[in-house]
């Protein structure tokens, strides 16, 4: 009998243990510390008696392969671990949830939306070709190996506005600063603005 009474004490033990790591699989928690270069962070857990700040755990990102992406969360984010063994060791951050600390930066059911404080990069690359977008306090930088803009209008409006190349265009004919004008006489006086 006190074999059986063992079995039955050992099985509790296990399903105990089995239900504490089934809870444990997934929690919620805000992040404290960020690591970007290492791609690591620290999260606050508050589902316990006390808080609880974890260790070192890896984000996972959209694409990790030959397509990359490089997302890494920031402090005061409210994020979702999951951990398989329900054992914060082997815990990676999985995803975000919006909070009343960071909400969602748009209402729009059509809209997708990629909001950053601060200066941000963007980068594109494929196919021997790179786009990056830089936004600074104040300029907007756009760098590709030819840029082409199509639409039945576009316009560019600034203070100042500066070509810079080794030739200007339009419709196929030179308006750059080699650009000559027929019909003149050459002398110091100036042809009239252009109509």
């Amino acid at each position: 009998m006190s074999n059986l009474s063992s079995i039955i004490a050992d099985l509790r033990r296990r399903v105990a243990d089995l239900e504490r790591r089934l809870r444990g699989q997934t929690r919620t928690g805000v992040v404290a510390e960020v690591d970007p270069a290492k791609g690591l962070a620290r999260v606050r857990l508050q589902d316990g008696e006390m808080p609880f700040l974890t260790g070192w755990l890896p984000w996972e990102e959209p694409a990790a392969g030959a397509n990359k992406t490089h997302n890494p969360p920031s402090v005061g984010q409210q994020v979702r671990l999951f951990s398989e063994s329900g054992d914060l060791v082997d815990a990676s951050i999985q995803g975000s949830l919006n909070s009343d600390a960071n909400g969602r930066p748009s209402g729009a059911g059509d809209a997708y939306v990629v909001a950053s404080v601060g200066a941000a990069s963007v980068t594109i690359s494929g196919g021997g070709a790179t786009v990056v977008v830089q936004v600074g306090s104040s300029a907007v930088t756009l760098t590709a190996g030819g840029i082409e803009l199509n639409g039945s209008t576009v316009v560019i409006r600034g203070d100042s506005v500066m070509i810079e190349g080794v030739s200007l265009t339009h419709n196929g004919v030179n308006v750059g600063d080699t650009h000559l004008h027929g019909g003149v006489a050459a002398g110091p006086s100036m042809t009239s603005v252009p109509s």
